[in-house]
């Protein structure tokens, strides 16, 4: 399901009310449902129903329960059984044998409804004029499933069967159900009965219905193993933009099945409805106005996405609504996927780029720090499911290879064809078909909330013949859990001076390793994950810089300034959304960020003045753990790598403790981090004393000094982060100090014992 209208979800039922629905049908599998929905008032938006089910006790039992909702039973019967009653209590229909059917036993009973149907803001049945429709499952509702709306059912992902649909509607009208219509019958009273048919076992909130004015568009796809209808229902007033806006519906039908298997229903079926979108077997809900005769990514990837779902979530549903990423993670993978056959891999790699920096950046702020298989029922069709599952699925594609991880999809969608699977479920499967232990990859992943973080702690290269050994110490970090697992896979990229570029795939165990690599040429700096193959915890960037300009990457909060460019010269920026390891001795006073750094590389060729601008923000996405109080100053330090101390490095301050930037002029490669000083770290303790007064204060180029009393002595002049940048004789009780060449910032002015603090601007 992919929706184009803004969703406002709210908790709907009590967990009570879930947990019982939860227990429908557990003591039974439904084999069929043969549905007629006999009449349709429009104008009360109402129906008379019947529907047949064909079910088998897994256990002995006296009663069933389904559910039926907003809707009024008048008869329970069965041919098979002695019905002694029944009852309805809110969504549950109970019906009371008057014998115990015995376990194995296969039973059809018919039960006749009526009423006014339900519908929330997206899912049940809506009555749009002359449309009629329904959305298999809701936003609002919980638990989500809403086949219940139209026929009693038991409504959850894992119980799947076969259907027989018939629809009476005005003959004048046109239906669009799930599975293949196999014959539509005349009344002679103005109305007609159409029969479709899904002979595959689907879920309940898969099976689909649709009637209006609607305009048949029809070709055929050669499938790999047989001719497949494709079919769009459209408005007439659409008919005519149908072939532009499905011009590529067959190459993206191609595509999937040569990833996933030959398609596994029975059509390729879209019908325009006010709302969608949604995955109905055979009969795509597709928002109406995705028909407008462009076939633009916009309008693409939704098609794509609701196709991609008759192998994720149609042939293979995930068990629960808490392990929705297997339904709609691998269909948000699979509508960029298919953008690597039909517009290249560069396309593929810019939007999953944006989707990987996306969610890095708004995920847990907007949903919290979540397992991916334990999806709140709240926001089960969220960040989470959808573009954390899809990237999730990328890096999953990447760990094993493609051609590996296509074989091994199409194991798992063969192994659990028809039916219900869980997270475990697909670790287990991947692992049965590629030989690789995959519980690490789902530790990482899937299993554990937040992202994985890896980083190049050090390297070091030797000659070996006309090939250098390499050998490279990687961090393993855990963005938004304690986690730390094995048989780690990353990719690094070696680069040399002339910028010729190697990429190696690295495989260790735990939080710290050094692996050995050979390559063609000696490196001066290693690259992480440069085209994202992972969905790790960093925003990365590069760009070459052959002119003077700026260049802002506002997900990795710098802009790096080029001035005086002679040739060219190379930037490479990640930015780390975890803590610095290695940080070796850290003075009392000093507070490095938890939350993240950055690594920068430099590659000149040629001459080239480079400045770099580092922001802060005092908020829950950036640096609120940085300051503790008002006294605190901002500074940033560096280091060459991560086997070195950090060191304070000369910078321009800009701003405040809440929001600024920091400047350092003629950035060098290495790691740089932001920090929080106070007193105990620069050695100083501010001992005011009320005969001492400097002013302006902020200053932009003199202060004024005065101290009454003063005895002869020498001022010394400290930066915030403790070293001394003047010295000045002082003999009077009054001096004027330049300070218009001091870089803006915080300052100490240190007199015989007392010191006071001025700042720059």
């Amino acid at each position: 399901m992919k929706y184009v209208i803004t969703l406002f979800l709210t908790i709907g039922l009590a967990l009570s009310s879930f947990s019982k629905s939860n227990e429908i049908g557990k003591d039974i599998d439904v084999n069929h449902y043969e549905i007629h929905l006999n009449e349709f008032n429009i104008t009360e938006k109402s129906l008379d129903a019947s529907t047949t089910i064909t079910f088998t006790a897994l256990n002995a039992i006296d009663f069933i329960e389904l559910e039926l909702k907003s809707l009024n039973v008048s008869s329970v019967t069965s041919d098979d059984i002695n019905v002694k009653d029944f009852s309805q209590n809110d969504d549950i229909l109970k019906i009371n044998f008057a014998s115990t059917l015995s376990a194995d036993s296969k039973i059809s009973l018919t039960i006749d409804y009526n009423g006014k149907t339900f519908n929330e803001q997206w899912g049940g049945i809506h009555w749009s004029n002359d449309y009629v429709y329904n959305l298999g499952v809701g936003f609002d509702s919980q638990p989500h499933n809403l086949g219940k709306t139209w026929f009693p059912c038991v409504d959850n992902f894992t119980d799947k069967a076969s259907y027989d649909l018939y629809l009476t509607i005005p003959e004048d009208m046109t239906s669009s159900c799930g599975g293949l219509l196999n014959a539509s019958t005349n009344n002679n009273d103005g109305t007609k009965t159409d029969h479709w048919v899904v002979s595959q076992e689907i879920a309940t909130y898969l099976i689909s219905f649709a009637f209006g004015d609607f305009v048949l568009w029809e070709e055929t796809y050669q499938g790999l193993e047989k001719d497949i209808a494709v079919n769009v229902y459209a408005k007439p007033n659409q008919i005519e933009k149908v072939d532009g806006t499905f011009v590529n519906v067959k190459e993206i039908a191609a595509f999937y099945e040569e990833k996933f298997g030959a398609y596994p229903l029975n059509r390729i079926g879209y019908v325009s409805t006010n709302l969608g979108c949604m995955e109905h077997v055979d009969n795509i809900a597709l928002a109406s106005s995705l028909i407008n005769g462009k076939a633009t990514f916009d309008n693409e990837n939704f098609i794509a996405h609701e196709m991609s779902h008759a192998w994720f979530g149609n042939k293979v549903t995930c068990t629960t609504a808490e392990e929705m990423w297997l339904n709609e993670g691998f269909a948000t993978f699979c509508n960029y996927y298919y953008l690597t056959k039909l517009y290249g891999e560069e396309l593929y790699q810019e939007y999953m780029n944006d989707l990987i920096n996306n969610i890095i950046l708004s995920c847990h702020a907007k949903e919290g720090w979540i397992p991916l298989n334990d999806i709140p029922l709240d926001i089960t069709y969220g960040m989470t499911a959808y573009d954390k599952g899809a990237v999730v699925v990328h890096s999953l594609m990447n760990y094993l290879g493609r051609e590996t991880f296509d074989a091994a999809i199409r194991h798992y969608l063969d192994k659990f064809a028809y039916k219900a699977a869980s997270s475990d479920d697909l670790r287990d499967a991947l692992t049965e078909a590629t030989g690789i232990d995959m519980s690490d990859f789902f530790n990482a992943y899937v299993f554990n909330p937040g992202s994985p973080a890896y980083n190049v702690k050090s390297f070091s290269s030797k000659a070996n013949g006309d090939k250098y050994d390499v050998e490279i110490t990687m961090n393993q970090q855990h963005r938004g859990a304690d986690y730390i697992g094995d048989n780690v896979r990353y990719e690094i990229t070696f680069v040399d001076n002339d910028w010729n570029m190697q990429s190696e795939m690295l495989e260790w165990d735990g939080e710290s390793a050094t692996v050995t690599k050979t390559i063609d040429f000696e490196p001066v700096a290693i690259f992480c994950d440069i085209v994202n193959k992972f969905a790790d915890a960093c925003h990365s960037y590069t760009h070459v810089f052959n002119k003077n300009g700026n260049k802002e990457f506002k997900d990795a909060r710098i802009k790096l300034i080029a001035q005086e460019i002679g040739d060219s010269t190379l930037m490479r920026v990640e930015h780390h959304w975890v803590g610095a390891k290695n940080a070796g001795y850290v003075p009392t006073g000093l507070r490095l960020s938890p939350n993240r750094y950055w690594t920068i590389h430099r590659l000149d060729k040629g001459e080239a003045a480079i400045n770099a601008e580092f922001q802060y923000q005092k908020n829950e996405t950036y640096d609120n753990d940085l300051t503790t109080s008002a006294n605190d100053s901002i500074i940033i330090l560096y280091r060459k790598d991560g086997s070195q101390q950090w060191q304070p490095v000369d910078f321009t301050f800009k701003g405040s403790n809440n929001a600024g930037t920091i400047t350092v002029e003629n950035i060098q490669s290495g790691d740089y981090v932001l920090g929080a000083c106070n007193e105990d770290y620069t050695g100083i303790n501010e001992k005011h004393d009320s005969n001492i007064e400097i002013y302006p204060n902020p200053a932009k180029d003199v202060i004024k000094l005065s101290a009454v009393g003063n005895q002869p002595s020498t001022l010394k002049i400290y930066n915030v982060s403790g070293a001394i940048i003047d010295e000045i004789d002082f003999n009077s009780n009054e001096i004027e100090i330049n300070v218009s060449e001091y870089k803006s910032g915080i300052y100490y002015i240190e007199i015989n014992d007392k010191t006071v603090k001025f700042i720059k601007e």
